[in-house]
């Protein structure tokens, strides 16, 4: 891409946030992957932002909702590792739906094909659900009810 124009190169760039959604630690790993000046690597990602080809929060918020059977450890681990700040994370997962609901509805769907109840347990804490979640999970499973529990 080096000895490409720029107009060339931003082409190309565009296209590439156009396949799927992008953020802006992805976008800026792909240019410098394909050895664009800083120059232009810098111009690119505003014109990009500015176009809302880039947008860090709606990525955020779509990598949650893509993955309600994980547990909000393993969410905050991924989005992290993706480059985005700890608010950013949170308020993804503010939009979401909680994770005690999540492990619930797990572990009842486990239950219905004849899962054991330490397998689920283990699925769901392997799946970065907290122990506090798993435990709220158990309770739903021997009957008990408690307010804001798995309903």
């Amino acid at each position: 891409m080096i000895n490409e124009n720029p107009g060339e190169i931003r082409e190309k760039f565009f296209n590439f946030l156009l396949k799927k959604p992008c953020s802006s630690g992805d976008a800026e790993e792909y240019l410098s992957k394909h050895g664009v000046p800083e120059e232009y690597k810098n111009l690119f990602l505003t014109q990009a932002s500015n176009l809302g080809l880039i947008d860090d929060a709606a990525y955020a918020k779509l990598f949650v909702e893509g993955h309600l059977t994980g547990g909000n450890a393993k969410i905050i681990y991924e989005l992290a590792r993706r480059g985005f700040s700890r608010d950013e994370i949170d308020t993804a997962l503010d939009e979401s739906e909680d994770e005690i609901s999540r492990a619930c509805e797990l572990a009842e769907d486990w239950r219905k094909i004849g899962l054991d109840e330490r397998k689920i347990m283990n699925r769901l804490l392997s799946r970065g659900f907290s122990r506090s979640s798993v435990n709220e999970a158990k309770k739903q499973e021997s009957g008990t009810k408690f307010p804001n529990s798995c309903f």
